[in-house]
């Protein structure tokens, strides 16, 4: 059995709002679809894991929630100080109806979670066999932008899928190391980073912490299924 990692970005104007306001904020990281059920007409239920700095930006997150129209419902479990899940239950039209038809009309199946990042990108990986991969890909709309980040056979003990970075977070990540920014003491600072990218400082440092987040949560998560496999 084959799979492959796709990476959508969306054009603002498809964009979910809360996909939306996740791209409008710092402290909230990424959002984990961690589960679904498709399985009622009229709507569409799911639960949602958000990760990052939360603290500061849950409150305003929820009065998203609260403002968006076609969400019907939802409650939410706090965690801890860096995240907490969301059940949603939203009406089955607009962009949930095409969340649905993306997720289900298919022989393929799809690997939870389905990852949402701060710069409109929608990260999931889907098993299944190899020309049914490659028409899924062919198919997908010409406005979106799709990537195939990985493929190959399905192994469900390799890396996580948070392992991958975005493009523009591999340059820069790239870059700072290249440049001595990791090293100690550093070599160089945001500002070079920056002026060796074309970039803005600001630019530079969100891509910087929003890198050396997703590499947090890796560790995160291999600490988590060690521990698991431990305790098995």
């Amino acid at each position: 059995m084959r799979y492959l990692q796709l990476q959508i970005r969306f054009p603002p104007e498809e964009r979910h709002p809360m996909h939306q306001f996740l791209t409008e904020q710092d402290s909230i990281q990424r959002v984990y679809l961690r589960h679904w059920n498709f399985s009622n007409p009229e709507y569409v239920a799911t639960l949602l894991h958000i990760v990052g700095n939360i603290e500061s930006e849950r409150e305003e997150y929820l009065a998203a929630l609260e403002a968006t129209e076609s969400i019907q419902e939802f409650d939410v479990t706090l965690i801890d100080d860096r995240s907490f899940y969301v059940y949603v239950r939203e009406s089955a039209q607009g962009f949930a109806g095409r969340l649905r038809g993306l997720l289900t009309d298919t022989e393929l199946l799809i690997v939870p979670p389905v990852e949402y990042g701060t710069e409109s990108e929608m990260l999931f990986e889907i098993a299944g066999e190899q020309d049914a991969l490659k028409s899924l890909v062919a198919n997908l709309s010409d406005h979106l932008s799709v990537s195939v980040n990985r493929l190959g056979e399905y192994d469900a003990f390799r890396e996580p899928h948070v392992t991958a970075l975005t493009d523009r977070q591999e340059e820069v990540l790239e870059t700072a190391r290249k440049l001595g920014y990791y090293e100690i003491p550093r070599r160089t600072s945001v500002r070079e980073i920056a002026d060796e990218l074309n970039c803005s400082k600001s630019t530079a440092a969100n891509h910087l912490r929003k890198a050396e987040s997703r590499l947090v949560a890796l560790y995160e998560e291999r600490s988590r299924l060690s521990y698991q496999s431990e305790d098995s």
